[in-house]
């Protein structure tokens, strides 16, 4: 019931956050604001989550998840008051407070499910995270379409979060733990963490030239309901090797044209590989450093966005939409390649076999 608890409350906060995605565009257009404002505002969010999932996964370890997660619920909540201010600064700034509140969340939340499933179920746990995201992006802008002007869509992109808050279940206690294990997490988390930047670079590619974004997510949330735990059953690494060239095969097909076909495999390829890839990155990590590596890992997820996104843009200005599909596609099948290169010998953790 706990963990079940824990998710709807990421799922909440994530709902609220794909609100206001819906309405800001046509908004910031409203307001005046050319093509580059807007995506700015679109992915501001990414850059302070940057930042603040790292902070907030060393947070939890120390505080305990329930901490850190209702105060990152909290900022969420309160970074959507600068979206009452009829200017385009208010608007970024308001993006840019609920990423640092959603980075925050995120890393306390992974941790807390982490503690909650077990070692035999962490994979599982690092898949509904990702569940978690995806569906509160796909429901919050049902919600904001339903309600229709922007400052009704502002009231409930501040009410979902601090819902969330509020429905907490009662907090585990913060782990102990050990000096001097800093370096360990560092070497434990790079690779899987690059390896998670490659894996987006495809992502990031379909959002920008690919289309058929819906299926995408729906294929997402389907493998992860239904194949959350692969990962534990057959092992990180078997579960990267096939998904992540899986993905890379969808991207190849959408290149060709059979887009959605491509597409569902794209989505069912990531929805395994990232998950795999955070068990790797939490198998040289003691639990009671495993807020830190998640956050640590996951803050590459933001890196591959936003590194993604122009390095698609600078291939597609030399080879069109199908060179950037294409060359997306090659940094995803190097993910497998470069994660599995360097695999830490667990210390009684996920399954990496």
């Amino acid at each position: 019931m706990a963990y079940h608890r824990v998710l709807a409350a990421a799922l909440l906060c994530y709902a609220g956050l794909g609100a206001v995605l819906r309405v800001l565009p046509g908004h910031l257009g409203a307001l005046g604001a050319g093509p580059f404002v807007v995506g700015l505002a679109v992915g501001a969010p990414a850059l302070t989550g940057l930042v603040a999932r790292p902070g907030g996964g060393r947070l939890a370890d120390r505080l305990g998840p329930r901490t850190v997660l209702r105060a990152g619920a909290l900022v969420m909540a309160a970074g959507v008051a600068p979206a009452a201010v009829d200017t385009i600064a208010a608007q970024v700034a308001s993006r840019l407070l609920a990423g640092a509140g959603e980075g925050l969340m995120m890393s306390a939340a992974v941790l807390w499910l982490l503690r909650l499933a077990g070692p035999e179920r962490r994979g599982r746990a690092l898949g509904h995270i990702g569940l978690a995201n995806y569906g509160g992006l796909t429901a919050g802008p049902l919600l904001a379409d339903g309600l229709g002007g922007f400052e009704s869509v502002v009231v409930l992109a501040a009410a979902l979060p601090l819902l969330a808050a509020v429905a907490l279940p009662p907090a585990p206690r913060p782990a102990r733990r050990k000096r001097g294990e800093r370096a360990g997490l560092l070497r434990a988390t790079l690779r899987p963490g690059v390896g998670l930047m490659l894996v987006n670079v495809g992502y990031s590619a379909m959002l920008a030239f690919g289309g058929a974004v819906p299926a995408f997510a729906i294929t997402v949330i389907a493998a992860r309901t239904l194949g959350a735990g692969l990962p534990d059953r057959f092992g990180a690494r078997a579960t990267l090797a096939a998904a992540a060239p899986a993905a890379a095969c969808g991207l190849v097909l959408i290149a060709a044209g059979p887009t959605v076909p491509g597409v569902v495999l794209l989505g069912a390829g990531q929805a395994l590989a990232v998950p795999a890839l955070g068990l790797l990155a939490l198998a040289g990590v003691p639990p009671q450093r495993h807020g830190a590596a998640a956050g640590t890992f996951f803050a590459w997820f933001d890196a591959g966005v936003g590194i993604g996104g122009p390095a698609a843009g600078l291939l597609a200005a030399m080879g069109g939409p199908s060179g950037a599909l294409l060359g997306a596609a090659v940094a995803v099948a190097c993910t497998a390649p470069f994660a599995l290169g360097s695999t830490i010998r667990p210390r009684a953790g996920p399954l990496v076999n």
